[in-house]
């Protein structure tokens, strides 16, 4: 399982001194990216491949605040489909409490924007992440 620390900054929470919740879906979009990093594959590089993967869905569950200063570990689980694919995320305190669960789920299209078989050269490095 891939893991994404991210820390909550001051500029980054409401008055009451909580994370604000956009910054929180960047962070989750951000594990998302880093695990694509991670294995090797960008979403700048997916053009190398005449492709894009578009966000079409997504959506977030809050358990419990982040408050400036705490550290979140993120962590990235890939869901694989034939022309999809998904990522679900669980967001921990240092203590182990969760603070947040998400989800995002992107669609593998054609440079027409038609959705399209995630090629092998994608789906090869995708698939030995999660074994």
């Amino acid at each position: 399982m891939f893991e994404h620390k991210w820390k909550c900054h001051w500029g980054q929470v409401d008055p009451a001194g909580i994370a604000y919740y956009p910054r929180l879906v960047d962070a989750m979009h951000e594990a998302g990216e880093e695990f694509m990093e991670s294995i090797g594959i960008s979403y700048m590089d997916v053009n190398e491949f005449d492709m894009d993967l578009p966000l079409v869905a997504m959506d977030m569950e809050f358990r419990k605040p982040v408050f400036v200063g705490d550290t979140i570990s993120i962590e990235v689980e890939p869901d694989i489909g034939t022309k999809s694919l998904g990522f679900d995320f669980t967001a921990r305190h240092e203590d182990g409490e969760i603070a947040f669960e998400g989800h995002e789920q992107h669609v593998c299209v054609d440079k027409n924007k038609q959705s399209m078989v995630i090629p092998d050269k994608v789906r090869d490095p995708l698939e030995e992440a999660i074994e």
